[in-house]
Order: C-alpha cells, then sequence, then structure tokens
C-alpha cells in the first residue's frame, strides 16, 4: 500500500511537469523615455514647444485574446494601471522633469488576460539618451525630385550600434504613412549604425508638403524569455519631425547667373535666378579643372544673392550653377 501511494504521487508530479507552459498572448511590452524635437533649417534641432518629454508603458497584444489588466510599477514602488487601452503615457516640460518622475532602475510589469493567465516580468530603464537625429541634407529635401530616387541622410547615431534601433517614416498632411522603413527585427530595419535611407521613385506626389520622422531608439533592455512568445524592451528615445518637399511637376528646373561684379575688397558678388523652391548649387574653379562648391541653396522665390570672399586675391575665378 505503501508503494502504490508512492507511485501514485509520482505519477501526479509527472503529469504536472508535462504540462505545458501558458504561451502568452501578447507580442511585446515595454517601457520608454523619449524626447521630441524639430528642425526647420540646416541647423541642429530644437525641442518641440510645451511637453517634449514622455514616459511610455505599453503592451501590445498578439490578437488571439484579450488583455483583462496591464500594471506597471516605478522603481520607487508606485503602481499604473495602463488597462484598458494598454498603454500609459505622461509628458513634461523638460527632461530633467521626465527624470525626476520617473527615475531610472527596474520596472515591474504585471499582465493579465481573459483566460486568467497572469505574466510578470521586471525591465531595468537605466542608461544614456541617444543623439538627436538631424537631417544632413536639409537643404537639398525641400525640393525632393518624385520622379527620381532621392537619399535621406542624417548625422551618425552617436555610440549607435547594430543592436540600436532607427526608424524613419513619412506622413502626409492629412496624416497618411507613405513610406516607412521596417519595424526592429524585421528584414530591412535601420540599425544605430545606418546614416540614409532612399525613398523610392514614385513614393511621393510633386509640389507636396510631408513631414518626415527620425526616432533614434538606445535599447538598454531585451527581454524575449520572461512572457513566453513576447518581446519586451526598456529605451531611451529621441525623434526629431523634418519637413519635406517635392519640387513642382511640369516645367522643367533651371537655373542661371544673372549677374556678378568684383566689390573693393576683392569678393565677387552673385546673383542667381532660376525656379522657384528647387535646390542650386554654384561651383568655383580658376583652372577648370577643379570645381569645388561655394553655395548650395534652396530660396523660395528662386532668386538668391551670394558673395564669394574667397575670391579675393585671384587673379581670375570661374562660376558655374546647377540645379540639383
Amino acid at each position: 500500500m505503501k508503494w502504490i501511494r508512492l507511485s501514485l504521487w509520482s505519477f501526479v508530479l509527472l503529469i504536472a511537469s508535462l504540462a505545458p507552459i501558458a504561451r502568452a498572448q501578447i507580442s511585446s511590452y515595454g517601457v520608454t523615455k523619449t524626447g521630441y524635437y524639430t528642425q526647420k533649417s540646416d541647423a541642429a534641432p530644437v525641442l518641440v514647444g510645451g511637453e517634449n518629454h514622455y514616459f511610455d508603458a505599453f503592451v501590445y497584444p498578439d490578437g488571439t485574446t484579450d488583455i483583462d489588466s496591464a500594471i506597471f510599477q516605478t522603481p520607487g514602488g508606485v503602481q499604473r494601471e495602463m488597462a484598458p487601452s494598454l498603454f500609459y503615457f505622461a509628458g513634461f516640460s523638460s527632461q530633467s522633469a521626465l527624470d525626476s518622475s520617473f527615475g531610472n532602475g527596474t520596472y515591474s510589469i504585471q499582465i493579465t488576460t481573459v483566460d486568467l493567465d497572469v505574466f510578470f516580468a521586471q525591465l531595468s530603464l537605466a542608461g544614456a539618451y541617444p543623439s538627436v537625429p538631424r537631417l544632413s541634407n536639409f537643404v537639398a529635401a525641400q525640393a525632393i525630385n518624385a520622379g527620381k530616387d532621392f537619399t535621406l541622410q542624417w548625422d551618425p547615431f552617436a555610440g549607435g550600434t547594430a543592436n540600436d534601433f532607427i526608424l524613419v517614416s513619412i506622413e502626409d498632411d492629412a496624416a497618411n504613412t507613405v513610406f516607412g522603413t521596417p519595424d526592429y527585427g524585421n528584414a530591412g530595419a535601420l540599425t544605430g549604425q545606418d546614416t540614409s535611407v532612399v525613398i523610392p521613385t514614385g513614393t511621393l506626389a510633386p509640389g507636396t508638403n510631408y513631414s518626415c520622422y527620425f526616432t533614434f531608439y538606445k535599447f538598454v533592455a531585451l527581454d524575449t524569455s520572461s512572457i513566453p512568445g513576447a518581446f519586451g524592451y526598456a529605451a531611451y528615445v529621441r525623434e526629431t519631425t523634418v519637413p519635406l518637399k517635392t519640387a513642382s511637376s511640369g516645367a522643367p528646373l533651371n537655373v542661371s547667373l544673372a549677374a556678378f561684379n568684383r566689390q573693393p575688397d576683392g569678393s565677387f558678388q552673385l546673383q542667381i535666378t532660376g525656379t522657384a523652391g528647387a535646390t542650386f548649387t554654384v561651383e568655383a574653379t580658376s583652372d577648370f579643372n577643379t570645381w569645388a562648391s561655394v553655395v548650395t541653396t534652396n530660396p523660395p522665390s528662386g532668386s538668391f544673392s551670394f558673395t564669394d570672399a574667397d575670391a579675393a586675391g585671384m587673379t581670375r575665378r570661374f562660376y558655374r550653377a546647377k540645379v540639383n
């Protein structure tokens, strides 16, 4: 009898050990701190007005079932409810205000499904923000030829690695996404080491304004084991919004040197005219073999003046202008 009892208990233990581990009905979850910037010229981006830093906590279900509740806890022990939207955010007018309310440390997340499955994870949010994204060919991006491929170029992600992530998306004035790079983990996704992406011919419409979003993600925690089938991450994020414009179709783009004269100090002043909104480059040479760019600009009116101070002291200097 004693042996039978031991056998039955052993059998129960065996059945329990063979029971499958529940797979979460969750695709991803995480916590982030984000700073938002805007770039309106070739100069460095600046923080947007008002609330420009946000803390976010989120849970994304995979669509197979409903999430009943989702709660996260800050390093200081404060609990916040994410249901029913499964998303929590709080805005601040500075990075210091954000960091004061949501400090560095371990954030705990508990998720309960309608099937009464409970999942728990912890993410360490501690590190530094990425560099601020800046479009380096801003001028050229204000008169894009929609009939050709166009390459968006940005300053390097300082300290970026193959494990970091860059997302680029473009929206029209109606907030419709017309271009976007792949999400993290998908084929073709940009890493922290990329500095450009090509917008294919025909993606953008001629004579149209767009908003482009450059987002740098600095991952400080990645978790694929705490919640079966789900991807968790903690990241510091910075995003810059940049206007893009395409040149109007129809009449060909043109540019010409309308006038030029030597100044008393020896410099040359040039007057350039051409298609409004187009991007022009003026180049100079003294031997017709080596041409150097002296200015690139896209005047809204199509006309601008430029003074070449480097011409002072030169006995001869030749110029040419072209549409980019």
